[in-house]
């Protein structure tokens, strides 16, 4: 018998019997999901933001529970996953107004999903016409609660006399 020989006789014991732990990759697998992505990159006031390569799920969920405060701190809370902790303050200083504001989110929104999708002139037309829905549909509401009768009859109020 050579030493090939013996070698295979023995190959049996040589595997090991306990198999190995199966695990799913989930880092390895989401790193290669955006590993080609080219991240949109937003200059705003001479500095450069790099955008993540996908939506940060702390800013959907800052976003949701922020909804309706609009104070800076707030606001400041739910940017910074996108262009980090200064840039709402510093953006103050340099006098960025609402509509800005409404178009670098537009704009960075639309480019975290798809890099490329959406131009800064078509997110200012989405931001407008965005804008004017509301504002129409705010008119629309005032207008019908000042067409609508204060009592629900219509008619005097018992406070003043018969019905």
């Amino acid at each position: 018998m050579t030493d090939i020989d013996y070698a295979h006789e023995y190959e049996d014991d040589l595997i090991d019997d306990e198999p190995e732990l199966d695990y799913a990759d989930a880092d390895a697998f989401f790193a290669a999901e955006v590993e080609h992505v080219q991240p949109a990159v937003l200059r705003l006031f001479g500095t450069d933001y790099t955008l993540p390569p996908r939506v940060p799920l702390a800013f959907n969920m800052l976003l949701a529970r922020h909804s309706e405060d609009e104070s800076e701190e707030a606001l400041a809370r739910v940017l910074a996953p996108l262009f980090g902790d200064d840039a709402l303050a510093f953006w103050l200083t340099k006098g960025i107004d609402d509509r800005q504001l409404g178009i670098v989110l537009a704009w960075s929104i639309a480019n975290i999903k798809k890099p490329g999708a959406l131009s800064l002139a078509d997110a200012a037309r989405v931001y407008d016409e965005e804008t004017a829905r509301k504002t129409e549909g705010k008119a629309r509401n005032r207008a019908e609660r000042r067409a609508r009768p204060v009592s629900g009859s219509g008619g005097r109020s018992s406070s003043t006399g018969r019905s």
